[in-house]
């Protein structure tokens, strides 16, 4: 079967390396993080071995994937404004099971939130406050494994993240429904737009 390109189709499926999509859920694993579990910080100087990071890579790649996956289907069904709603409604629950399937928590955050819930874990704060744009692996007070992974702007996302001349009315006005304080608009491409997180 023949398959069409669709520009948009490109830009959503690039929408889910932006942070606005996964991190949707009423009880997101941040805050669950930070009232079940006891406080974690980086360790300085330590690092995570070569098994760890792999995985934590591995965890990473396979819910891109499977979110992506997820999107071009509705795509397909409902055109991009419905894939949003499906980001909306469905992404936190793939980030669940992709975790799971994993043995980690994952997550995503941003420069700029779209989703208020998608604050950083706590052991990340301080590097996403001062905008850490490589990727960081570390080992965790309570001696687990870290990483954060930067998410850069690509230009079939200023669609949806650029300057607000930029983003097509029907996407303006679903992010308006499901985000109503969207703050994750006004990117150029190529700038630092969020982070992976992960920690095992």
């Amino acid at each position: 079967m023949k398959r069409t390109h669709h520009p948009t189709s490109a830009l959503l499926l690039l929408l889910f390396t932006a942070t606005g999509c996964t991190g949707t859920k009423t009880a997101p694993v941040t805050d669950q993080t930070r009232t079940s579990e006891p406080s974690r910080s980086i360790v300085e100087g330590a690092m995570p071995s070569e098994e760890s990071k792999a995985a934590m890579l591995a965890a990473k790649d396979a819910l891109f994937t499977r979110l992506s996956g997820r999107l071009m289907e509705a795509m397909a069904d409902a055109g991009p404004a419905g894939a949003i709603g499906v980001c909306s409604q469905e992404a936190a629950k793939i980030a669940d099971e992709v975790g799971a399937e994993h043995a980690v928590q994952i997550g995503r955050t941003g420069v700029r939130l779209r989703n208020p819930n998608n604050q950083p874990p706590e052991w990340a704060a301080a590097l996403v406050e001062q905008k850490v744009d490589t990727p960081v692996f570390a080992v965790l007070s309570d001696d687990s494994a870290a990483a954060l992974l930067p998410i850069k702007l690509q230009a079939q996302c200023l669609l949806c993240h650029g300057p607000e001349e930029q983003i097509l009315p029907e996407i303006k006005q679903k992010l308006a429904q499901l985000y109503p304080d969207d703050r994750a608009t006004g990117f150029n491409e190529g700038e630092l737009r969020g982070w992976f997180w992960i920690q095992e």
